[in-house]
């Protein structure tokens, strides 16, 4: 849930189809750092992921890093109709 309804559409589309493709396969490890990440602010996440400031020590994480190459690979993260249309299609509850 809190991947999935952040507040900002792009972040809760990258989160939201991040957690539905990789949660289910998490470490407890790879869990409490996803957990820890999601307890910050939505634009600091985006702006970790994106690479736009650095991550704190404690979030610069394996875990962070997948995201990181998640979002470089995900539709979500190119202009896709078709692609953007199957992220959507995991965003509901």
């Amino acid at each position: 849930y809190r991947s999935k309804q952040r507040g900002w559409l792009e972040v809760d589309l990258l989160l939201g189809s991040f957690a539905t493709d990789t949660v289910p396969t998490m470490t407890e490890q790879e869990m409490r750092d996803y957990e820890a990440l999601l307890n910050q602010e939505t634009l600091d996440i985006y702006n970790y992921v994106s690479k736009k400031d650095p991550a704190p020590a404690h979030l610069d994480t394996p875990i962070l890093r997948r995201l990181q190459e998640y979002a470089l690979s995900s539709p979500v993260g190119r202009a896709d109709p078709d692609g953007y249309k199957a992220i959507k299609g995991k965003m509901s509850n």
